[in-house]
């Protein structure tokens, strides 16, 4: 994880204004993914400099942590989110989180292919959300899209995606899986701890 949190802290103070951050048109899709009612908790694995927290507030979860490798992507969450009350920030590698916290939600976003040991995290997301607590994998573009993107530009911190069919199945174990979406313009599964 050393190699992708150095990749990401070397972009940090360009990312938002890369295009790599903005609002997307799926945002909400993840969004209804994740069912947060008013007062959930939610924990977004990979949050970079924040783009899903605005979406997290507006739903009016009661406690959003938000957590990346990346010390200077949480540095630049922390800025424009840092005065939230129900906002905490944390730069620490997913896999090394306190399991004493159970949350309502955790979330995925753009982030998943960064993520080299899957068992390891989902085992880890198991721990971490609460039973009939709900994970979301999601992507702002397709599965060929990303793929192309990763093996230009981020060959070395990132694996490639499956089919979300695929992919999916190594957390069908643990969760009930209840969405699976691979489609050229929005990747996502989802699924409820029993």
């Amino acid at each position: 994880m050393d190699e992708v949190a150095a990749y990401f802290n070397e972009r940090a103070g360009k990312w938002d204004e890369s295009g790599c951050s903005g609002e997307s048109r799926v945002q909400g899709a993840v969004l209804s993914l994740v069912d947060l009612k008013p007062g959930d908790s939610v924990l977004d694995l990979g949050c970079g400099t924040g783009v899903m927290i605005p979406f997290y507030l507006a739903s009016q979860a009661g406690k959003i942590v938000a957590v990346d490798v990346s010390e200077k992507m949480v540095e630049r969450a922390r800025e424009k989110f840092g005065n939230e009350p129900s906002v905490e920030l944390r730069a620490s590698d997913a896999l090394s989180l306190d399991e004493g916290e159970r949350f309502d939600a955790v979330v995925i976003y753009n982030a998943y292919p960064h993520f080299f040991e899957k068992a390891a995290l989902v085992e880890k997301v198991y721990r971490l959300v609460k039973t009939d607590g709900r994970f979301v994998v999601a992507h702002g573009s397709g599965r060929d899209v990303i793929n192309r993107h990763h093996e230009a530009v981020a060959a070395g911190v990132s694996c490639g995606l499956r089919a979300a069919s695929e992919e999916s199945a190594l957390w069908a174990d643990k969760f009930e899986i209840e969405a699976l979406v691979d489609t050229p313009g929005f990747y996502a599964f989802s699924g409820v701890r029993r």
